[in-house]
């Protein structure tokens, strides 16, 4: 018995033989297009390592470094080794502030029970969309848009459905409308979503709050969930309309934000979003977060 234990031992030492590598493919939903702004920035930070001066254009972030108060803040949360999981929604004191952002702002009563905080607001876009859709439900986005859109919505079987701005680089009720008339024409599904934002990117475009309400209205009226991307919400030119909250004209929409943007957070890189937000009951976005 001894002997056949020390065999097994020995055998058990021997190199096992390399099997030949499986033939892996990636996955079809995998095939998307890159983001071009990071294939820009990759190039410019090896050309800034070569010794190259740049400058940067490329990504929409403030000239300004984040406010002081913050980092000092963060400075003695780390020399405090504040270093550990939290709840999965966020720090319920930070979810308080962003809950009295929206009190204040909008006037938008909204529990902390309510407000998700993710790793940037691309996180937000990712419990949202898979709380919110399903495999080849269509959704639609402006034809001008935040790419990267498209590029999680693909990744998640999602049929994307572009509508047609109008003259002031807008999707309105009325473009949505149309768009939802044409799909029915055609005997095609009908649509299931809207995700747009306003002050928009790349356009820089905004809707009247009077447009905002419409749009709300006619997605609730239509059984359209509305992901209203509100990131610029603070970087609004003088004379422009006011930049209104979705959550001010329905409890339905899921609203995305975060801290990267408006020079009065100007946290680009801390990979910070404080959403989705929603009002509904219940809260379809919790077994996601």
């Amino acid at each position: 018995p001894l002997g056949g234990v020390l065999a097994l031992a020995q055998r058990a030492r021997k190199p096992m033989q390399k099997s030949d590598p499986p033939n892996l493919a990636p996955s079809r939903r995998s095939a998307i297009r890159s983001f071009k702004v990071m294939d820009v920035v990759a190039k410019a930070d090896r050309l800034a390592r070569a010794g190259r001066e740049i400058y940067h254009l490329e990504v929409g972030q403030p000239q300004s470094s984040a406010p002081q108060p913050a980092i000092r803040v963060a400075q003695e949360q780390l020399a405090a080794d504040r270093c550990g999981y939290t709840s999965a929604r966020g720090e319920p004191p930070l979810r308080q502030a962003i809950a009295d952002m929206y009190l204040r702002e909008y006037g938008v009563t909204v529990s902390t029970d309510r407000i998700h905080l993710t790793p940037g607001s691309s996180g937000a876009f990712t419990i949202a969309f898979m709380a919110a859709f399903d495999v080849g439900d269509a959704v639609a986005v402006p034809a001008v848009c935040y790419p990267c859109y498209r590029n999680l919505l693909q990744c998640y079987g999602v049929e994307v459905i572009s509508l047609p701005v109008d003259a002031k680089y807008n999707v309105t009720a009325a473009v949505l409308a149309a768009g939802q008339h044409d799909r029915a024409a055609a005997g095609l599904p009908a649509i299931k979503g809207l995700i747009l934002s306003s002050p928009a990117n790349p356009t820089g475009a905004i809707l009247t709050p009077e447009e905002l309400k419409a749009l709300c209205e006619h997605c609730d009226r239509t059984g359209v969930q509305f992901i209203s991307d509100e990131l610029y919400h603070k970087i609004v030119f003088e004379g422009a309309p006011r930049a209104a909250c979705a959550l001010e004209y329905s409890s339905s929409p899921i609203i995305i934000n975060g801290f990267s943007k408006a020079c009065s957070y100007g946290r680009t890189g801390w990979r910070l979003g404080s959403g989705p937000v929603t009002s509904t009951s219940p809260d379809p976005l919790r077994p996601t977060a």
